[in-house]
């Protein structure tokens, strides 16, 4: 399973750099700083699908999936119930390219998780208690 699990990752995050990447003209066009904010929603998931299909049993790549998607879900809900000051203030409306993407971004988000472990199994050191 953990073969299909970096394939859907690495799927998830090339499909939404894909739908972002057709959006920077429109966004550049209305709003250059949000056409930006769309240039590093494409370069980004870009990046961490090329790590994570070169390097599928590095398990920092599902970490920084987990960071990047998590964000991307979180913006978009921010932008779609009370916007985002400075980049898009005025609340977005849904619609389907947008749901469909957070959907593919979520089922990736969930592979991300599963195989986001350090070696082993333990947490993140950077997380993990002290013991006392």
């Amino acid at each position: 399973m953990g073969g299909v699990a970096a394939n859907v990752v690495a799927f998830g995050l090339a499909a939404t750099a894909g739908v972002h990447a057709g959006l920077v003209p429109e966004h550049l066009r209305e709003a250059p700083q949000l056409g930006a904010l769309f240039v590093l929603a494409t370069a980004l998931p870009l990046a961490v699908a090329a790590w994570v299909a070169i390097r599928p049993a590095d398990w920092r790549a599902f970490r920084s999936a987990q960071f990047l998607i998590t964000g991307l879900v979180v913006a978009y809900l921010a932008s779609c119930t009370v916007g985002i000051p400075v980049f898009q203030p005025e609340v977005e409306h849904v619609d389907v390219l947008g749901v469909s993407t957070k959907a593919i971004e979520i089922l990736a988000l969930l592979c991300a998780f599963r195989l986001g472990r350090t070696p082993g199994g333990r947490r993140s050191p950077l997380i993990q208690e002290v013991p006392r």
